[in-house]
């Protein structure tokens, strides 16, 4: 059991229900006609066990080779197993339930500080192929019939929309031209191979070229809904503009970038503020 009771002073904890004795609640080695004939009611609290009434079974409990707790003045508190400090935390119960596995190669890129939390969501639904594109809703029979938001000319995939489409290729060429990274339009998995291949690192080059990957591939999935379910009209400067946005918002939290031409090609190519290269906030 995750978690159990660190006895104090003994009196808010049950002597048969709580899982205080380290082999567990009592009552799944005493039946219901053993609690009644040991003198302590199934009300009974730790402390009870070291009344008089508790004699008989405090005996048994003794010879089961475990030491019983001392009471104390102090409060009982319940604990959780799975944090070295006894507090229960998210963080510590999540790695209690989840299933453990070896690290995807993708680990790294998807969950890195550099990119904010809704395009790592996004992202890790790309690379595990969950977002619910159109050609997943046609092949589980939710929709009948559909075609892709931006081109028109066929139901949307993971590997149309990044980036077949002709017109997500056209955002991803001009993302790329303005990392003035290298690029060709493949299908998501060789493009998401390229991606966490040659933007990992920790200089200010591969953060925004990696945040941006990420925005852009937030962006077009955003786009995507707000077309099919808000009849938005497509428009490929207001993406962009988009994209040129969040990439400044981002650059600005930097400071003390290194001055060199690389940097530099990157703020002129972004128009980002060139307070990124003093240190003064």
């Amino acid at each position: 059991m995750a978690f159990y009771w660190k006895i104090g002073n003994g009196q808010t904890t049950s002597l048969w229900f709580d899982n205080w004795h380290t082999r567990g609640p009592l009552n799944l080695f005493f039946s219901d006609s053993l609690i009644y004939s040991s003198g302590l009611s199934r009300q009974a609290c730790v402390a009870d066990l070291f009344s008089d009434a508790g004699q008989a079974l405090r005996w048994v409990l003794q010879s089961w080779g475990q030491p019983l707790p001392t009471l104390t003045n102090d409060p009982d508190r319940c604990c959780w197993r799975e944090s070295s400090s006894g507090q229960f935390t998210m963080a510590s119960a999540w790695n209690y339930i989840r299933k453990k596995r070896t690290r995807v190669h993708w680990y790294s890129f998807v969950w890195d500080n550099a990119i904010v939390p809704r395009y790592q969501l996004n992202l890790w639904l790309m690379a595990k192929r969950r977002l619910p594109t159109q050609d997943l809703l046609l092949a589980y029979g939710i929709i009948g019939n559909a075609a892709c938001a931006f081109c028109k000319n066929v139901p949307d995939s993971l590997d149309h929309l990044f980036f077949y489409c002709c017109v997500t290729a056209s955002v991803a060429f001009f993302w790329a031209s303005r990392c003035n990274l290298p690029w060709r339009n493949r299908g998501w998995g060789e493009n998401f191979r390229w991606a966490t291949t040659y933007l990992m690192g920790k200089d200010f080059y591969k953060c925004i070229a990696r945040f941006s990957f990420g925005a852009l591939c937030h962006i077009i999935w955003k786009n995507r809904n707000d077309i099919i379910f808000r009849d938005q009209p497509l428009s490929i400067p207001a993406i962009k503009n988009h994209l040129f946005k969040v990439v400044r918002d981002k650059a600005i939290t930097f400071r003390n970038v290194e001055d060199n031409f690389r940097n530099r090609r990157l703020q002129r190519s972004w128009s980002l503020d060139p307070i990124i290269f003093n240190g003064d906030p």
